[in-house]
């Protein structure tokens, strides 16, 4: 009871105390305005406040929930202000952020705080530390007034920020934030992007600008902050690394409505220039054409390969753990754990992992020149190579599949079970996606055996193992898939699948359907012995002979080749090869016997069809063939006929068949089939012309410097066609009307310029030299038969017409 009594009287004492307060202010009310029956409304005190930026970003002012006052002073308030810009983690007394930092209070009772440093960002922050300013009742803060998010205005135009480039073209130009175009209103987008082409223009040399508008191009504003510009026809935008885009003052604006100044943009990326390497073989520096700095965001190491030997997947092998990539004094610096060997090594770096001070990256790989390894053994070997996949096979009783590596494997993965998954296979019907559970798996030495519990029988099997599947015994796992070749069970050996023999006689090729080059397994200290493994026969089969010594026989890709001595004049030859005188490359398949007959041995015919006099084609003559032509045959493709010509109509002479002067009409595309008993039939065809409308030719131009040098311009009419042999070209120059020196080439005329030099010593002086020029179908020591006349004399523009109207030009090829 006592003490509720107690709690009784405190609560009536309280409440007697604010009864007097409320007599006393209406008291101070009443005496203040003692005409006026209105109470003055107390001033809340200042417990809040908002933030504006003015200034560019110079001068933040403070609006707090009311007037405000320096509790003492300016000088006070200032050390009680405090302020963390963006990017900062801690509050920073104000005078110390900058000497030149200062405050004032407005007339509105606001604080302005002007800044020596302007605000960036969007994450700054004031505080006012509480007591430190008061209301117009000189109540003080009570707490902290802290201010945050405060955010800079944004007052800079887009800045460019680098340019990626492929090749020199396809330039994309990035800027630090989005921006539109700032073309005049109304424009379609196909305007907008031709006001944009108006404002650039790039300087190859850094110095001499070309307008973007005059040329043929693609310019647009490309998504987010982004300007794409490429020259069509392949033409590049960046030639070398002193190329600058400018663009015009006021042609990008931000939403804040801030308009570029001119832009003047270095965008030439970098390039490597060389790689050194070190006398260990374990450090090598890339060079460039200007410093580079990484633009990976730390993980450079990922984006650089060694290659080896060629360009195939196979050989190239990124940088592992051990490994170590950095930019040192604008260079990339690389350490390899595993040193590099032989003399055939390259660095690929990925594209956009460099940069320059710019910005500028490549957008596509970069490859360095070859690099060289020192010889000698290194003292502090490592292996740091995962094995490469050489070849598959199946094994003689069809259970196995074998595959191969370059060195000792083990399985990586943690169980024979999870070995089986995750490998793709094709089964001869359908796609599988695991091996099956009663498939086991042996690893041995370099190979790995897939054993099947029942002999496979369908036509073709492939395997394809996910990464991770196989690792070294180093515990270099390989992380790419592994995919065999296709492999058939059901064929025995190799087999020879296709035949040549041609070139009048002189070559015969025998093609086998081996999936790899094909190995002589012949050699005997380096010397092969496969002719002696091959017999021919003239007759079909009678008889058989063995090579001549001095055939040559040889292995080339899938195929035998024989070049002989004497060149077979029959139509076919029938050839035998010894059984397993063949292997693919891993020697897991030889060849069968084989026993072919090769035919299509016929004369290479060339020459042209005339419309206004005889036609004659020319060969290396096969009297075998020549002797046994039965039939002659055309094909008019205006027609669609083929017709067999009388005895009259053309003749058969030792090397030259002669086609009389009216079987061929202007214009018109013949195929001429040659028929002989024994023999494969020998086609040919082309147009017909008119004997000298087959080449156009300018007049010579003469240079009279160190003697006479005569050039004249040539347009192959009949380029399209196949057998138009050789021709001559004669040079012949005159000393007024006399003769003094001749230059004859035979050789096949195609368009071109062809020049003639002739050795003598008053070129200069002799006024009176001349040179003619002309094309003919033959010329020798018998001036009194120099063929006929294959060219007619065009001016330069009449030349350049009908290059241009055939499309023989080299833009459409």
């Amino acid at each position: 009871m006592v003490g509720s009594t107690t709690k009784s009287k405190l609560r009536f004492k309280q409440n007697v105390s604010k009864m007097l307060a409320i007599v006393l202010t209406v008291m101070t009310v009443a005496t203040l305005s003692p005409g006026k029956g209105y109470a003055i409304q107390a001033i809340p005190p200042i417990d809040s406040a908002a933030a504006a930026v003015t200034s560019g970003n110079t001068a933040v002012t403070v609006t707090f929930n009311t007037y405000a006052l320096p509790t003492r002073s300016l000088e006070d308030l200032m050390s009680n202000i405090e302020i963390e810009r963006s990017g900062s983690t801690a509050f920073t007394p104000l005078h110390a952020d900058s000497a030149t930092n200062e405050i004032s209070m407005n007339a509105d009772g606001e604080l302005v705080i002007t800044l020596g440093t302007p605000l960036t960002g969007s994450s700054n922050a004031i505080k006012v530390a509480g007591g430190s300013i008061m209301n117009k009742q000189e109540v003080p803060s009570a707490e902290d007034i802290t201010l945050t998010e405060i955010t800079a205005l944004d007052v800079a135009p887009p800045a460019f920020t680098g340019a990626i480039s492929k090749a020199g073209n396809a330039v994309r130009l990035n800027f630090d934030e989005d921006f539109t175009i700032n073309a005049p209103e109304g424009l379609d987008d196909s305007e907008v992007n031709d006001f944009l082409a108006s404002r650039l223009s790039v300087a190859t040399d850094g110095v001499h600008f070309v307008p973007v508008a005059g040329l043929q191009a693609s310019v647009y504003k490309n998504g987010y902050a982004q300007i794409y510009l490429n020259y069509d026809n392949d033409m590049k935008v960046i030639l070398g690394s002193a190329t600058v885009i400018r663009i015009a003052g006021g042609t990008l604006m931000d939403s804040a409505g801030n308009l570029n100044a001119e832009l003047n943009l270095h965008v030439s990326p970098p390039v490597v220039q060389g790689a050194l390497i070190s006398n260990n073989n374990h450090d090598v520096v890339l060079t460039f054409d200007e410093n580079v700095l990484d633009n990976t965001d730390g993980n450079l190491r990922s984006y650089i390969y060694v290659v080896k030997g060629s360009n195939t997947n196979n050989n190239w092998k990124g940088l592992v753990s051990q490994d170590e990539a950095a930019i040192e004094s604008g260079k990339l610096h690389l350490h390899f754990a595993e040193a590099l060997t032989g003399t055939d090594s390259q660095i690929v770096i990925n594209g956009e992992a460099i940069k320059d001070q710019y910005g500028n990256v490549q957008g596509e790989p970069q490859l360095t020149p070859l690099i060289k390894a020192g010889d000698g053994i290194d003292p502090n070997p490592a292996d740091t190579t995962a094995p490469n996949y050489l070849y598959s096979y199946v094994s003689a009783d069809k259970q196995d599949v074998i595959l191969t590596f370059d060195e000792d494997v083990v399985s990586a993965k943690a169980d024979a079970a999870s070995f089986l998954q995750n490998v793709q296979w094709y089964n001869s019907q359908n796609w599988v996606y695991s091996l099956p559970s009663d498939i086991s798996v042996n690893f041995s030495g370099p190979k790995v055996t897939l054993h099947f519990p029942h002999p496979l029988t369908g036509y073709q099997y492939y395997f394809q193992f996910y990464p991770d599947h196989f690792q070294d015994t180093a515990g270099n796992i390989i992380k790419a898939h592994v995919s065999t070749n296709w492999l058939y069970p059901s064929l025995s050996g190799l087999s020879m699948n296709n035949g040549y023999f041609s070139n009048d006689g002189r070559f015969l090729s025998l093609g086998f359907n081996s999936d790899t080059d094909l190995v002589d397994q012949t050699l005997v200290d380096g010397i092969s012995h496969l002719n002696e493994q091959i017999t021919i026969s003239t007759d079909h089969g009678v008889t058989y002979t063995a090579l001549d010594p001095l055939d040559v026989v040889y292995v080339e890709g899938h195929q035998i080749n024989i070049i002989f001595h004497n060149a077979q004049q029959v139509g076919s030859i029938k050839v035998k090869v010894a059984a397993n005188v063949l292997s693919n490359a891993y020697d897991t398949s030889r060849n069968s016997a084989v026993e072919a007959e090769i035919a299509y041995n016929t004369p290479e015919i060339t020459g042209y069809f005339f419309s206004n006099t005889a036609s004659e084609f020319t060969f290396t003559d096969n009297v075998l063939w020549r002797e046994h032509v039965r039939v002659v045959r055309i094909y008019d493709e205006n027609i669609d006929v083929y017709r067999q010509l009388n005895s009259s109509e053309y003749t058969l002479n030792e090397g030259k068949l002669t086609f009389a002067k009216e079987v061929f009409q202007q214009g018109h595309f013949y195929r001429v089939s040659v028929d002989a008993e024994g023999f494969s039939s020998k086609y040919f065809d082309g147009r017909a012309y008119k004997s000298s409308e087959v080449f156009y030719t300018t007049a010579p131009v003469i240079s009279s410097s160190n003697g006479i040098t005569a050039s004249m311009n040539l347009y192959n009419n009949a380029h399209d066609e196949d057998a138009i042999g050789n021709q001559t070209i004669i040079f012949e120059l005159f000393d007024g009307t006399t003769p003094v020196s001749i230059v004859a080439a035979n050789l096949k005329v195609n368009t071109g310029t062809y020049s003639a030099s002739f050795n003598v010593s008053d070129g200069a002086a002799n006024p009176n030299y001349t040179v003619k020029a002309f094309v003919v179908s033959k010329y020798s020591n018998d001036i009194t038969n120099l063929g006929l006349n294959l060219a007619t004399t065009k001016t330069q523009l009449e030349l350049d017409k009908a290059i241009l109207e055939s499309n023989n030009n080299k833009n459409n090829d």
